[in-house]
């Protein structure tokens, strides 16, 4: 558990407050330590990174993507940032994660999607560039023995599995690279509002939603319902291709958990 009241001396807007004055409140995240904060004059979201984060995420890669989203309406205002990762974001009120059974609803997944399109094709350069080989490669090799024991078949048919659709990946786009359903933040109006852009950067369209197909557990059928959405206004994707991707992805999340849990034990 970090100490937030020296955590609050190194940003500006609260170094002289006491916990004591403020509500604090614990919030989910793997990555990160976060934390509501609410006072007289505060409602913000605080995020501490972890240890050894920084050695997988570039922090002025994830500041210039973000201001991006926040521009674009995709994301809640970063009030105060600095170059470890540690931020003070906008609250966003009366909002709550997405659940898989919300994509049911179709206000819910049109919403979504229209989001996600809108990134996409928004003509805007992230930083960063998604490689699936090197990161596959990469977290693989930062896991442990043991790990990469359990991972090495999986390892081994995704690494085919990218050099079969080196043809097929499609013209990088401007990407989240993480939606897990926590990361989708649902209003009272059910507007959707995408957070923590720590992994974005330009990548291909499948990326995205792949990422999402895998982490509302989505059948076949669904997926093909996603894509077709999506289609309407981006014709090029194909279903076959979402599939490998959704493996390809699985198994990227699979190693990157294990070099991270390597990495940090204390997570």
């Amino acid at each position: 558990m970090p100490d937030l009241e020296t955590i609050f001396k190194r940003i500006p807007m609260l170094p002289s407050t006491r916990i004591e004055d403020l509500q604090v409140k614990r919030l989910s995240g793997f990555t990160n330590h976060n934390f509501h904060i609410k006072g007289a004059h505060a409602d913000w979201v605080l995020r501490i990174p972890r240890a050894e984060t920084n050695q997988f995420i570039d922090r002025a890669i994830e500041a210039h993507n973000s201001d991006i989203a926040v521009l674009m309406g995709l994301a809640p205002e970063c009030i105060w940032r600095d170059n470890t990762g540690l931020s003070l974001c906008q609250t966003l009120s009366n909002t709550r994660p997405i659940k898989p059974l919300d994509l049911q609803n179709s206000q819910i997944r049109e919403s979504l999607v229209s989001k996600l399109t809108r990134l996409h094709q928004c003509g805007a350069e992230f930083g960063g560039r998604v490689n699936l080989e090197e990161l596959l490669t990469g977290f693989y090799q930062l896991a442990q023995k043991p790990q990469q024991r359990l991972l090495k078949s999986s390892y081994h048919k995704a690494k085919k599995k990218i050099k079969n659709l080196a043809q097929e990946d499609g013209v990088p786009v401007p990407s989240h690279n993480d939606l897990v359903l926590e990361n989708i933040l649902l209003d009272d109006t059910k507007r959707i509002w995408l957070i923590d852009w720590e992994y974005s950067s330009m990548a291909s369209p499948y990326w995205d939603l792949a990422t999402l197909c895998n982490a509302a557990d989505f059948s076949h059928k669904q997926s093909a319902g996603l894509l077709a959405d999506y289609q309407r206004q981006h014709h090029t994707l194909k279903l076959e291709v979402l599939i490998e991707y959704r493996y390809i992805v699985k198994t990227i999340s699979a190693c990157w958990m294990a070099a991270f849990n390597h990495k940090d034990p204390g997570a």
